[in-house]
């Protein structure tokens, strides 16, 4: 049987086997829906990760159909460890931290509600 692929996203990142491995983990392939494509990471401590969550909950009101999952990676360490293989390069480094996999942009610490709604499309 052929394997699946990388995510988009993560091909255009260079990023394969461990970050597609912990996606897999925690996005198997196997849900009857798709996987889904934003994902967010934060710090239930940090202030700028509660910002983005916020604005991200008035997006999800605004846009139809956008949704981020979010993924709590400062007590969670699964979660620290597929956001730093998803930031392999070290553009972020920390939280709040956010990956679309269609389209591979990354959104790092707190940004214009903006900025957002485009890095969501």
């Amino acid at each position: 049987t052929a394997s699946p692929q990388a995510p988009l996203g993560l091909a255009a990142l260079g990023v394969g086997g461990a970050a597609k491995a912990a996606l897999d983990a925690v996005f198997p392939t196997s849900r009857p829906k798709k996987p889904p494509h934003l994902i967010g990471f934060y710090a239930e401590q940090s202030m700028e990760s509660k910002r983005m969550r916020h604005l991200a909950g008035l997006l999800e009101k605004e846009v139809p159909g956008v949704h981020i999952v979010w993924l709590e990676a400062w007590e969670n360490p699964l979660n620290e460890r597929l956001r730093a293989a998803i930031d392999s390069h070290n553009q972020c480094g920390g939280v709040p931290y956010l990956f679309n996999r269609k389209t591979g942009k990354v959104l790092c610490g707190t940004v214009a509600y903006d900025k957002l709604r485009d890095w969501a499309k």
